[in-house]
């Protein structure tokens, strides 16, 4: 054993006595329990401390990013280069490719794929591109040394072409994307003078990184499509769900916000540090050599720049496998697993596989009949709109074309066709599909229809502004409280897709009505819920929730009452208001505060109700829209979500909830 300090001969000896204990004592003992992890993380802080001042040989036994690469540490047969790209990389991420295509079936893509329009060739005819990459031949792939790379139609080429494709943020402007005048120059050599420009360096190591990885052909959406020609857009952003799921790989320029940072960078932090650990199993008396991993990077991805993009992530959805190029490492991601280059340096590192939180699983060994498969898809679709509302679009108006992709492949797994999908709604999603409310924010007051115009129904999650909304899932047993009797939207262009803009939608449904009044006192409302029959009259009082949430939860608020608690006004009549009981209705508003809604009468429409078990017992909620009456249509357009859970301490729930259900049944038009 190398020589150690004081402090580290203790933790060795300590996490092997105190698993050991524990484990000899019980032997059922949950190694991980609350008690052994906190006697081990107790212990682990002096020996951590030794570590960062690297007082013993353990201590220095570790991974290091070196600042210049004349110093380069070796430890376990592993070496982190300076740079993010090099051999090792290339080649860990080929066996990385032939592995997944070969072994995941849940990995390959959508089937029958066609390819897009035009293609770059990066490598020349005749040139061996599936060489492996070494020290000394991948500087001689860059675009610096191999300058010939064009535009292909792929009308005359074989419909298995391999190709990649790339996601990035175009940032204020891209320098070089395909224009009218450029189309013949770019068929025979895009000039070597437009790839060098410094706002192309992420298309140029893009094309490097296709070759070192073996490819041919890679596709980039500005070099690809004509900008110019607005029909030819139209065209090829219909088919994004094929070119993205057609592709072997999709290379993401995660880290970068815009083209001139590239995708290839110096790494400015150690990846990570390792410590022997010599203990003994418990079952055979055995002694084990193993690893402690004390330091690994965050996974962050979500976070990083182009991962918060609308568009990129529907391209990181759809793409059968991505490879993340991140500032301080490179993540690969596939339908079955996420994981970092962690473990290419050395065979003595093995770090968890992580599920791909992005990708919808689109293949399944069940097959794609049966009602409970179709659920699934839209639970799937719901948590991925979660994900998806949380990112950032230049222009509002791209809000449904930019999930089309993702609602295309699902469609054509599913079998179901656009006549079955209305603004970012399936039918036979209904009435789940309704149930979204909005998370602290109302959003920045950017989409009014001057600045964006026609979006999407207000039924449609679509139309919101608020850049987080939350889709509520899946909770058996759920019962419908709605007849839906007609659904329909317009393409925004005659003939157009349902899956890209529209015009106009409404849905047409049947269900209990509840008028709400209201009347302004003091700093909140007096509230009486009428159904048009004769029985409880008694008044509910509006007070804004407090949120315990997050400061920046708070931030996002700005100060906007969106979100209220309703309560029965004969518990606060004798308390004058100021000692309150829990909440009888939670109401939340979609894009505007409640201080702005001007109508002194809303609806109430109860949507669905379930039943959940906790261990106080069986649970019920309702959830419902709250609706706003256009007097000059007869139509109604839904401003919120307001939700009624019961057992509650009084009953109040129970009574409150039963008199919503037993309302007559009309028939309205939501706009």
């Amino acid at each position: 054993m190398p020589k150690s300090c004081a402090d580290c001969q203790t933790i060795l000896r300590s996490v092997e006595q105190v698993f050991s204990d524990g484990l000899n004592n019980k032997p059922d003992a949950d190694p991980f329990s609350p008690v052994a992890t906190g006697r081990f993380t107790n212990g682990l802080q002096s020996w951590e401390k030794a570590a960062t001042q690297g007082t013993c040989t353990l201590c220095k036994i570790m991974y290091f990013c070196p600042r210049s690469e004349t110093h380069q540490f070796e430890s376990l047969g592993g070496q982190v280069g300076t740079s993010t790209w090099g051999p090792r990389a290339a080649n860990s991420l080929r066996h990385w490719l032939d592995g997944c295509i070969e072994s995941h079936d849940e990995c390959q893509g959508l089937p029958d794929s066609s390819l897009p329009m035009r293609l770059i060739e990066v490598m020349p005819p005749g040139t061996d591109y599936r060489a492996a990459v070494t020290v000394d031949n991948i500087n001689a792939l860059s675009i610096d040394a191999m300058s010939h790379v064009k535009l292909l139609s792929t009308a005359d080429q074989p419909g298995d072409v391999k190709y990649l494709t790339l996601s990035h943020c175009w940032g204020e402007s891209v320098p070089i994307k395909l224009l009218n005048k450029l189309k013949s120059i770019y068929a025979k050599q895009i000039p070597i003078e437009d790839l060098l420009q410094p706002e192309a360096k992420v298309f140029r190591e893009a094309m490097w990184v296709t070759r070192c990885l073996g490819y041919r052909y890679l596709w980039i959406d500005a070099l690809c499509i004509n900008q110019e020609d607005e029909n030819e857009k139209a065209i090829e952003v219909a088919r994004m769900d094929q070119i993205y799921s057609g592709a072997t790989v999709n290379l993401s320029a995660t880290s970068a916000s815009c083209g001139a940072e590239g995708m290839i960078f110096t790494r400015q932090e150690s990846l990570y540090e390792l410590f022997p650990c010599n203990c003994k199993t418990v079952e055979m008396g055995q002694e084990k050599h193993d690893y402690l991993v004390a330091y690994v990077d965050e996974n962050k991805l979500d976070e990083e720049p182009a991962n918060t993009r609308a568009w990129v992530f529907q391209e990181r959805i759809l793409a059968p496998r991505v490879i993340h190029f991140c500032r301080n490492k490179i993540f690969r991601e596939c339908s079955q697993e996420q994981m970092d280059e962690l473990q290419d340096y050395s065979p003595w590192i093995s770090i968890p596989k992580q599920a791909s939180q992005a990708h919808i699983n689109l293949i399944s060994d069940e097959g794609l009949d049966g009602l409970g498969k179709e659920q699934d898809f839209y639970h799937q679709f719901r948590s991925r709109l979660e994900i998806y509302s949380r990112t950032a679009l230049s222009f509002p108006q791209d809000r449904l074309s930019s999930v089309a992709g993702i609602s295309k492949a699902i469609g054509r797994y599913m079998g179901l066709g656009e006549d079955e999908y209305f603004a970012g709604v399936w039918r036979n999603d209904l009435p789940k599909a309704l149930l979204w409310k909005t998370r602290y924010s109302l959003g920045n007051k950017n989409w009014d229809p001057e600045n964006a115009g026609y979006i999407s129904p207000s039924w449609s999650w679509a139309g919101c502004e608020a850049p987080d909304i939350r889709q509520k899932l899946d909770t058996p047993p759920f019962e419908d409280l709605i007849e839906v009797i007609n659904i329909w939207t317009v393409p925004e262009k005659p003939g157009g897709s349902h899956f890209g803009k529209i015009r106009d939608g409404r849905l047409t449904l049947r269900g209990r009505l509840f008028e709400i009044h209201r009347k302004r006192i003091g700093d909140g409302f007096l509230i009486s819920v009428q159904d048009g029959n004769a029985g409880l009259k008694d008044e509910l009082y509006f007070e804004s929730k407090s949120l315990q949430t997050t400061r920046e939860s708070e931030k996002r608020t700005e100060g906007t009452l969106k979100e209220v608690d309703i309560y029965w006004d004969r518990y606060t009549k004798d308390l004058e208001r100021v000692i309150l009981p829990l909440w009888q209705v939670d109401a939340s508003l979609d894009s505007v505060p409640w201080d702005d809604v001007d109508p002194e009468i809303l609806y109430f429409l109860p949507i669905s109700q379930f039943t959940y078990q906790e261990r106080a017992g069986t649970r019920i909620l309702m959830v419902g829209l709250v609706l706003q009456h256009d007097d000059s249509t007869g139509r109604y357009r839904r401003i919120g979500l307001f939700e009624i859970e019961e057992p509650k301490w009084d009953g109040s729930n129970h009574e409150l909830r039963m008199r919503l259900l037993k309302g007559s049944m009309v028939e309205l038009t939501i706009i």
